[in-house]
Protein backbone atom coordinates (compact mmCIF):
# COMPACT_ATOMS: atom_id res chain seq x y z
CA UNK A 1 0.00 0.00 0.00
CA UNK A 2 2.88 2.31 0.64
CA UNK A 3 4.34 1.76 -2.90
CA UNK A 4 0.84 2.36 -4.01
CA UNK A 5 0.67 5.42 -2.29
CA UNK A 6 4.13 6.39 -2.96
CA UNK A 7 3.26 5.59 -7.02
CA UNK A 8 -0.18 7.95 -6.81
CA UNK A 9 1.91 10.67 -5.27
CA UNK A 10 4.67 11.07 -7.88
CA UNK A 11 1.74 10.44 -10.42
CA UNK A 12 0.25 13.41 -8.64
CA UNK A 13 3.69 15.69 -8.53
CA UNK A 14 3.98 14.78 -12.14
CA UNK A 15 0.46 15.50 -13.23
CA UNK A 16 0.94 18.90 -11.18
CA UNK A 17 4.18 19.76 -12.71
CA UNK A 18 2.80 18.91 -16.09
CA UNK A 19 -0.01 21.64 -15.52
CA UNK A 20 2.15 23.95 -13.83
CA UNK A 21 4.48 23.66 -17.02
CA UNK A 22 1.31 24.14 -19.38
CA UNK A 23 -0.33 27.28 -17.72
CA UNK A 24 3.51 28.90 -17.97
CA UNK A 25 3.68 28.31 -21.56
CA UNK A 26 0.10 29.13 -22.67
CA UNK A 27 0.27 32.35 -20.34
CA UNK A 28 3.73 33.06 -21.97
CA UNK A 29 1.94 32.74 -25.23
CA UNK A 30 -0.76 35.22 -24.30
CA UNK A 31 1.46 37.72 -23.32
CA UNK A 32 3.79 37.05 -26.29
CA UNK A 33 0.12 37.51 -29.12
CA UNK A 34 -0.61 40.71 -26.40
CA UNK A 35 2.94 41.97 -27.12
CA UNK A 36 2.33 41.26 -31.05
CA UNK A 37 -0.51 43.13 -31.15
CA UNK A 38 0.99 46.02 -29.20
CA UNK A 39 3.64 46.55 -31.67
CA UNK A 40 1.31 45.63 -34.90
CA UNK A 41 -1.10 48.67 -33.10
CA UNK A 42 1.97 50.76 -33.02
CA UNK A 43 3.57 50.37 -36.45
CA UNK A 44 -0.60 50.70 -38.00
CA UNK A 45 -0.28 54.24 -35.57
CA UNK A 46 3.37 54.96 -38.07
CA UNK A 47 2.25 54.02 -41.10
CA UNK A 48 -0.60 56.27 -40.52
CA UNK A 49 1.17 59.19 -39.51
CA UNK A 50 3.75 58.38 -42.58
CA UNK A 51 1.04 58.55 -45.42
CA UNK A 52 -0.56 61.92 -43.55
CA UNK A 53 3.42 63.45 -43.71
CA UNK A 54 3.32 62.22 -47.35
CA UNK A 55 0.19 63.98 -48.18
CA UNK A 56 1.40 67.56 -46.39
CA UNK A 57 4.34 67.13 -48.06
CA UNK A 58 2.43 66.20 -51.64
CA UNK A 59 0.34 69.44 -50.81
CA UNK A 60 3.59 71.44 -50.15
CA UNK A 61 5.26 70.55 -53.11
CA UNK A 62 2.11 71.47 -55.40
CA UNK A 63 2.16 74.94 -53.55
CA UNK A 64 5.53 75.61 -54.61
CA UNK A 65 5.17 74.57 -58.09
CA UNK A 66 2.56 77.21 -57.81
CA UNK A 67 4.96 79.71 -56.46
CA UNK A 68 7.36 79.02 -58.88
CA UNK A 69 5.15 78.99 -61.68
CA UNK A 70 4.28 82.48 -60.49
CA UNK A 71 7.36 83.74 -60.10
CA UNK A 72 8.82 82.78 -63.57
CA UNK A 73 5.24 84.70 -64.91
CA UNK A 74 6.66 88.00 -62.93
CA UNK A 75 10.39 87.23 -64.00
CA UNK A 76 8.93 87.49 -67.78
CA UNK A 77 6.68 90.33 -67.06
CA UNK A 78 9.07 92.36 -65.33
CA UNK A 79 11.99 91.37 -68.62
CA UNK A 80 9.30 92.85 -70.82
CA UNK A 81 8.92 95.74 -69.15
CA UNK A 82 12.89 96.39 -68.79
CA UNK A 83 12.66 96.03 -72.65
CA UNK A 84 10.02 98.38 -73.29
CA UNK A 85 11.80 100.76 -71.28
CA UNK A 86 15.11 100.68 -72.94
CA UNK A 87 13.17 100.86 -76.08
CA UNK A 88 11.40 104.19 -75.00
CA UNK A 89 14.86 105.38 -73.09
CA UNK A 90 16.62 104.75 -76.54
CA UNK A 91 13.99 106.84 -78.35
CA UNK A 92 14.22 109.70 -75.97
CA UNK A 93 18.08 109.60 -76.81
CA UNK A 94 17.51 109.92 -80.84
CA UNK A 95 14.94 111.94 -80.34
CA UNK A 96 16.80 114.52 -78.25
CA UNK A 97 20.05 114.11 -80.52
CA UNK A 98 17.79 114.18 -83.46
CA UNK A 99 16.33 117.91 -81.37
CA UNK A 100 20.08 118.86 -81.18
CA UNK A 101 21.20 118.88 -84.75
CA UNK A 102 18.23 120.73 -86.01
Amino acid sequence: MTTTLSTALKISAAAASMALLVGCASQATEDMNARIDEAMMTAEDAQSTANEAQSTANAAMAAAEDAQATADDAMSAAQAAQSTADQNAQKIDRMFKKAMYK
